[in-house]
């Protein structure tokens, strides 16, 4: 056995020292060598009493008399001594219980086999000839005719099954809903396989209770185990790998699959023989005996399967992304030792739980049970868990990109959230059972429960709140550095209604969360809510005295928010501040200038916001024409411009009326001023305004129609003979360009160019004062 279990001598040697210092522990506290300790008083004393001192003494109680000194003991000694008292009345311990059961079990282990075979003889009837064979072969007939039934229910049912599922890709989630509805397909079987062989046994059950007693018994031992083999069958998919939940290889899963046959029949078995034996009336001391050997073998079958694929089992949690040298120290550390402790930890469970069965205490030897079966189902439930997280994250309606880069992160959590619980639920029934809850100086009275539901409530916290994070999440864009807002021009569409309110329903989820999860906490700890409740409420009532313009603040961009009044990325006016908005929060908003300010005000503050980006954006262009310029041609000349920009394909789509003229707005002292408009969408107008400005430009140029220049006309007085001199323009002022000294047309006097001069100085001043005004408004705000 042990050659087959270890490779190499020196893990031979590592496991026989470690069974070695279990075994030399194990019999420190053996309940025999306790109770050899401890003086039991025979009974030669009580055997020398006779009948006349038994009826004196019961009279004496019947009368209530009080016992002289005398007559206080049924013996002839005339009084106890108080070492004597005290130990006639001391109660056996509970190790002491122990060692009279196995010293029962050792005086009684003789008749074991007699009474085996009476308790099976019960199961006949040798007046109607119905012998041990008959028995055999009527469990037979009931099962096959069983199989049969279950066999016609299920066999179309699967065909259809096979059929639909047979052309369909093999992803996780279709093998989970596959292997769910065949798995439902037959417990149906199972449940018509149970009430057809139930429902014939009826008629042919004899009236013998003892073989009713068995055949039910083996019906549900039956029933057990095929139900263990369609479950382990559906998770490991032994014979067709696409179907197979778990990553395991062929032979891995064909092994486990076996070795869980043998291990649940035996374990069927056992429950089986057990349970008739005992309801067959047989002595309950010869029955704890038959368990100690049953048990023994099958801990052995699960010792030998796990040393027999311990590096089948460890290769199921290695990560295939991480590398081995990646790993961790305690990774590897469990890694390798983790066959060890779990042949430690195995016989712990299995000593003390048959500690707590002779002693009589079934309700503690059950605690240590359910520790056993979470051992033992925890590699596969782990690993089936691990596949539906993957098939979780991978869920349509939570694909995001921040989650997508979370979702390692989630998985890793939750996979140890389920581990912990299952360990701490584990170690704690095996504490509880071996008695450490008996005194609150060493572990307190329900803290294990405690624990637990700290460790069940935090982990459904993080799911939902993951689970939150990831539905809001995939409908919002993703994040945009604060460089992104340099592209483009600015008061284009901003977010949508959603995109602006998600972040904050985002959040207020989260305070809620964590205010739930601290009230549970607190809960579960133990200490009591509604004064904290109260106190918080006495808080908050100062709190709001206190901070009525944060609440004023808050209140204000609720109501700015119902009514919509502005989304995130769109451009809006605030008095003298304008930009996008970049950041919303609970208490206030941020602009981001066309500049690259950052301005965060609070919603308090705002009494108008002017959206320059909602729907659509009319812009109004300026034309400085001469006097003497055709305002026909220049508004048929304007209105094809627009019409050629309309089916441009780049900057025909973000049009919703073309460009065209408005006519003559206004006159002033050296042009007409032609208005024009046109109508695009937000954040379009900005390029269009270019690019209009350019083509109009170009257009008027080919017909002779030029910009008018700002200029200066002096009028000089006439000469000697009364003719007035000529008129000649001194200056122009090229708005495009500043302003620059002309040679003037003709020869001036000092006085009038002293004049002229003073003219020219003022229109310069208006002119850079209006440039200085268009090119710095934006530093001022």
């Amino acid at each position: 056995m042990l050659n087959f279990l270890f490779n190499n001598r020196v893990t031979k040697q590592q496991f026989l020292l470690s069974v070695l210092c279990f075994v030399l522990y194990f019999l420190s506290f053996s309940p025999l060598s306790a109770a050899d300790d401890v003086s039991v008083p025979d009974g030669s004393a009580a055997a020398s009493v006779t009948d006349d001192q038994v009826r004196k003494v019961l009279l004496d109680i019947l009368e209530g008399e009080p016992k002289s000194p005398g007559t206080g003991s049924i013996t002839d000694n005339t009084s106890l001594s108080y070492d004597e008292a005290t130990l006639s009345s001391w109660e056996p311990t509970e190790t002491n219980k122990v060692a009279a059961k196995l010293r029962e079990l050792q005086e009684k282990l003789p008749l074991l086999w007699g009474a085996l075979k009476a308790a099976l003889a019960r199961s006949t009837s040798s007046d109607d000839g119905f012998t041990g064979w008959q028995v055999v072969i009527t469990l037979l007939m009931h099962l096959a005719l069983g199989l049969i039934l279950e066999y016609v229910t299920t066999r179309s049912l699967l065909k259809r099954l096979y059929q639909y599922a047979q052309p369909q890709s093999r992803t996780t989630s279709l093998k989970i809903k596959f292997i769910t509805t065949r798995l439902i397909i037959q417990m149906l079987g199972l449940l018509v396989f149970a009430g057809s062989t139930y429902a014939c046994a009826l008629f042919y059950i004899r009236q013998n209770p003892y073989f009713e007693l068995l055949f039910l018994e083996f019906l549900q031992a039956f029933i057990f185990f095929r139900f263990s083999m369609l479950v382990l069958r559906s998770v490991l998919s032994p014979f067709f790998e696409p179907l197979r939940l778990l990553t395991l290889r062929d032979g891995t899963a064909k092994r486990m699959y076996y070795w869980g046959v043998c291990f649940f029949g035996f374990y069927a078995a056992e429950g089986f023989v057990l349970a008739y034996l005992s309801g067959a009336g047989m002595d309950q001391v010869l029955v704890a005996g038959l368990l100690i050997p049953m048990s023994i073998v099958l801990n052995i079958i699960i010792l030998v399967g796990v040393w027999s694929m311990r590096k089948r089992i460890t290769a199921m949690f290695v990560d295939e992304k991480c590398e081995a040298h990646q790993a961790s120290f305690t990774g590897r550390f469990f890694a390798q030792f983790w066959p060890y402790f779990f042949t430690i930890w195995l016989l712990v469970i299995w000593v003390l739980w048959q500690y707590r069965y002779f002693q009589g205490r079934p309700d503690l030897a059950e605690g240590v049970g359910i520790a056993w079966v979470i051992t033992l189902a925890f590699p596969i439930a782990d690993r089936v868990f691990n596949a539906l997280l993957q098939t979780v994250v991978k869920i349509p309606w939570l694909q995001s990109p921040a989650f997508e880069r979370r979702s390692r992160r989630f998985i890793n959590i939750v996979q140890s959230g389920f581990r912990i619980i299952m360990l701490t639920v584990s170690v704690f029934t095996v504490l509880h059972s071996w008695g450490f809850y008996d005194s609150d100086m060493i572990i307190p009275l329900g803290t294990g429960q405690k624990i637990i539901d700290l460790l069940i409530i935090g982990t459904i916290v993080y799911v939902c709140w993951e689970l939150v994070h990831a539905l809001i999440e995939r409908k919002l864009p993703e994040e945009e550095s604060a460089l992104a807002s340099l592209e483009g021009d600015g008061g284009g569409v901003g977010a949508s209604r959603s995109e602006t309110l998600l972040p904050l329903i985002r959040t207020t989820l989260t305070v809620v969360l964590a205010i739930f999860l601290v009230i549970s906490v607190l809960h579960a700890l133990g200490v009591a809510i509604t004064p904290l409740l109260a106190g918080a409420g006495v808080v908050g009532i100062a709190i709001g005295f206190g901070a009525q313009k944060l609440v004023q603040d808050i209140l204000s961009g609720v109501f700015f928010l119902i009514d919509d009044a502005f989304r995130k990325g769109e451009y809006i006016e605030i008095e003298e501040l304008r930009g996008t908005v970049e950041r919303i929060s609970l208490r206030s908003m941020q602009l981001r200038h066309h500049l690259g300010a950052v301005q965060t005000i609070p919603y308090g503050e705002i009494k108008t916001v002017r959206n320059l980006s909602r729907d659509w954006i009319t812009l109004k262009l300026e034309l400085r024409l001469p006097y003497d310029t055709d305002i026909e041609k220049v508004r048929k000349i304007i209105k094809k411009v627009g019409q050629s920009m309309l089916k441009d394909e780049e900057m025909g789509p973000s049009f919703i009326l073309p460009l065209k003229s408005q006519g003559v707005m206004r006159v002033e002292e050296s042009a007409l001023i032609v208005r024009m408009k046109f109508t695009t969408k937000p954040g379009e107008q900005w390029v269009i305004r270019r690019e209009a400005y350019r083509r109009v430009r170009d257009a008027l140029s080919e017909q002779g129609i030029h910009f008018a220049h700002r200029e200066v006309r002096v009028v000089l007085p006439g000469d000697a003979n009364g003719n007035d001199a000529m008129v000649e323009p001194v200056e122009k002022l090229e708005p495009s360009v500043g302003l620059e000294e002309k040679t003037p047309g003709v020869t001036l006097p000092q006085a009038a160019a002293a004049a002229v001069t003073s003219m020219l100085a003022a229109e310069a001043a208006k002119h850079e004062l209006r440039n200085g005004d268009m090119g710095d408004s934006g530093d001022d705000r």
